[in-house]
């Protein structure tokens, strides 16, 4: 099936590019993202399937390739008409692009070989890439060169620390870099565990550009504040959740040591403790929306890092809390595309009076506010909650308190900065009404919506889901 979807994938590739018309290029695209909704409807019927032998359709995979179909079918409507002004050649690279980002993104989501995850991951950089560059200015220049120089950089540093696992095998042959046997290598206590050390902090440095942590996230900042921005919400959920799914894959086959279970664990804990520092600092600093929502995204990265590095209960709420990021962060991307096109600025200081202007898309912004502070009902509420009790458990006060003090930080710039646009009082005369987008907007706060009801009922398939992944 995933040769089928590859295929259909080139296939799409040359209708879009062949097309001589706009109205073509949009629809060729959208088939593109419909057969993905089919794809992952498929997936969800088949899982545990393994295919092409590299490739395996496990509920971890399948859960944000889901999210993705969900996301990436969205974000391709909205492109239509965000990039109304377009030429059909910018169209054209930027859906193609778009459609190599997925499939880049599908290959990291089921792969099962450490290696394999690594080769489509920097696929992810080139595909990004053409994103970024997308308004051919000299700022998306200078962010497209730091994005595939420092993603580069770091996905080869990555592969030193899969040369260093390399030396990892239980029978003391040729080595399996598949994570099953990668996992039951480590357990049986084979390799050496300085070098199995510095093969996970290489590769979770490496990868720290894709799941946009401590130290190479600033890239991936920049890479979202240039693409237009529903590409942004492409990146800012479903390319971060990539690079969570490769990050806990890696951290996964440590867990069968406990003294690497332990060091890989006070590793995660300083890389999120540090992400959580950047994200208070530079969303004081910063006035644009777009960039505020990407420091959003290291700051709950940095959470997903601090519940792996606890481990127990805190696995839990991390991964529960990067599956629900994906759907709110998407969401949040995508109607700050509408403030964009309407206000013709992200600047937040300029913006004013949203609630008059699209009251239903306030209303979005405002839930999506709700949901990234983790106020309650929103189900980040019930993940931070279970994150910041397991520092108290483990007695780790001196994660825990300064933890606290900078989530209060980036709470209080996000209100700050965010409230105004929906409450200052504006001129509307020189907003662009025509921009709005109520059904985009009921599509984004039915997401939303969701994500308030798992924090207010765990439903019995959300937790076996969840259990499944960890467990």
């Amino acid at each position: 099936m995933l040769i089928n979807l590859l295929i259909i994938s080139l296939v799409t590739v040359l209708f879009v590019t062949l097309s001589r018309k706009r109205v073509y290029v949009q629809f060729f695209a959208q088939i593109f993202f419909l057969v993905q909704v089919a794809f992952a409807t498929w997936a969800v019927l088949n899982q545990g399937t393994t295919t092409l032998t590299y490739f395996t359709l496990d509920t971890l995979g399948v859960a944000y390739y889901v999210l993705m179909a969900l996301v990436g079918w969205i974000c391709c409507w909205q492109s239509s008409r965000y990039l109304d002004k377009e030429s059909l050649r910018e169209c054209k690279i930027y859906l193609v692009s778009l459609i190599a980002l997925n499939v880049a993104l599908t290959g990291v989501y089921f792969a099962n070989d450490i290696t394999v995850t690594w080769i489509f991951l920097e696929a992810t950089t080139l595909a990004a890439a053409g994103l970024t560059y997308h308004r051919r200015t000299m700022r998306s220049l200078e962010a497209t060169w730091k994005y595939i120089f420092v993603s580069s950089a770091g996905i080869a540093v990555a592969y030193l620390g899969i040369l260093l696992l390399s030396t990892v095998s239980a029978s003391g042959a040729a080595a399996d870099l598949s994570y099953a046997a990668l996992t039951q290598a480590i357990a049986s206590g084979a390799g050496n565990p300085l070098y199995i050390k510095l093969a996970f902090l290489f590769i979770l440095v490496g990868y720290s550009s894709k799941v946009e942590v401590f130290p190479f996230c600033t890239v991936g900042v920049d890479a979202n504040h240039s693409a237009p921005t529903p590409a942004s919400a492409f990146i800012s959920s479903a390319l971060v959740g990539g690079g969570f799914v490769a990050v806990f894959r890696v951290w996964k086959t440590m867990q069968g040591a406990a003294a690497l279970a332990s060091w890989t664990g006070h590793v995660l804990l300083l890389v999120g403790g540090l992400s959580l520092l950047m994200a208070a600092v530079y969303l004081g600093r910063t006035k644009n929306l777009k960039r505020l929502a990407s420091y959003s995204t290291v700051e709950n990265s940095g959470l997903m890092m601090l519940g792996l590095g606890i481990g127990g209960l805190g696995v839990w709420a991390a991964v529960l809390h990067s599956l629900a990021h994906t759907l709110i962060k998407g969401s949040f991307m995508l109607q700050i595309s509408v403030v964009g096109k309407m206000y013709g600025s992200y600047k937040a200081a300029r913006n004013g009076g949203y609630f008059r202007a699209d009251p239903l898309g306030a209303l979005v912004l405002v839930c999506c506010l709700i949901a990234l502070i983790a106020m309650p009902p929103s189900v980040l509420f019930r993940t931070e909650y279970l994150i910041l009790t397991g520092l108290l458990d483990k007695g780790l006060w001196w994660v825990f308190v300064p933890a606290a003090l900078l989530l209060v930080a980036v709470i209080y710039w996000l209100c700050v900065k965010l409230l105004p646009l929906v409450s200052r009082p504006a001129d509307l005369s020189r907003i662009n009404r025509e921009a709005r987008n109520p059904l985009l907007s009921a599509v984004l706060l039915l997401l939303v919506l969701l994500t308030f009801a798992a924090g207010v009922w765990q439903a019995p398939e959300l937790v076996r889901l969840v259990d499944t992944i960890v467990y």
